[in-house]
């Protein structure tokens, strides 16, 4: 009997066992994540940084910071995503429509972005996977009002680098109205459909950052948006557990957890769950490492302040 017990119990536990990993990498801005210990003893072997494409064609503060950060990452044997945006600059304004024609909120032209990635690529050939534009279909950057032209960059972007690995498209998981019990996403599938029309690149990668459906405790948005990218590969370029988001955390988003780390906690369990559900995911990228960098949004595993981890801190850890 207990032979046959025996052989019942491993044939249970070989689903578990043949699901594929997903790869972690975390996302984070600041350099200083290399020299933090918690950091040192994750093991990560991707990391992903946001920067502006024309981060090379002025020495300032960005890009000694951008230039310190990959090179930390080149010396510890970790695998960078790079991943371009506005101009430099304060990118606040840009929520305002007076301000479309300030230089941060313009998109280049493509003369502008192909001279701007060859300076980068100059100073670092041995970067080999880039996003050609961070949410492309948020309101905030210029990409958002003008998908074809958004794509054209992404076609530039592969000419530029033809050994690299490109995110086809990198998407944040905008609903028609966010706060519906049920979302639907049809802006941002048209937008998809208008931008997969313009693009010349195979998609054999796209990126979806899935905050709201990881918070929220759903995947109604992760599917929608992979119906409609309907690429080989999904990577969650930007996703995480919220600790604070303005007053995200109510009584009818917290579900049972009661304290900003328990939420954080929650949602960062619920990011792998989701993550395992769908056999197109093959990486995730967590963002942030460091919180109480800015006083509204904060997802970090680490508080800034006293260097101490947080709770999904140990659920990120683990599952490297």
């Amino acid at each position: 009997m207990r032979p046959l017990l025996l052989a019942l119990a491993c044939l249970l536990l070989v689903p578990a066992a043949a699901q594929a990993k997903v790869a972690v990498g975390i996302s984070e801005n600041s350099p200083a994540m290399f020299d933090s210990p918690p950091f040192q003893q994750l093991g990560a072997k991707h990391v992903r940084v946001v920067t502006p494409y024309d981060v090379m064609n002025k020495a300032n503060y960005v890009q000694a910071s951008l230039t310190h950060y990959l090179n930390s990452a080149h010396a510890a044997g970790i695998q960078p995503l790079v991943t371009f945006e506005h101009s430099a600059g304060n990118a606040t304004i840009c929520n305002k429509r007076r301000n479309f024609r300030r230089a941060v909120c313009r998109m280049p032209t493509p003369r502008q972005y192909r001279s701007a990635l060859r300076r980068f690529f100059k100073a670092f050939p041995w970067v080999r996977t880039i996003a050609p534009w961070n949410e492309v279909n948020h309101f905030t950057q210029p990409t958002a009002r003008n998908p074809r032209a958004a794509a054209r960059l992404t076609n530039i972007a592969a000419q530029v680098c033809k050994r690299c690995t490109i995110v086809a498209i990198d998407v944040l998981d905008q609903a028609d109205d966010p706060a519906a019990r049920r979302p639907r996403y049809d802006e941002t599938a048209a937008y998809i459909r208008a931008y997969r029309r313009a693009l010349k690149v195979p998609r054999k990668v796209c990126g979806i950052h899935n905050y709201s459906d990881v918070n929220r405790f759903r995947d109604t948005g992760t599917r929608a948006l992979i119906r409609a990218l309907g690429c080989r590969q999904i990577w969650l370029t930007e996703t995480g557990g919220l600790f604070k988001f303005g007053s995200f955390w109510t009584k009818r988003t917290r579900k049972g957890c009661r304290t900003a780390s328990a939420c954080q906690l929650k949602a960062t369990k619920y990011m792998f769950t989701l993550a395992r559900r769908n056999k197109k995911v093959k990486r995730l990228y967590v963002y942030s490492y460091f919180g109480r960098v800015t006083p509204r949004f904060d997802a970090g595993l680490v508080d800034s302040v006293t260097g101490k981890p947080r709770r999904a801190f140990a659920e990120v850890k683990k599952r490297i």
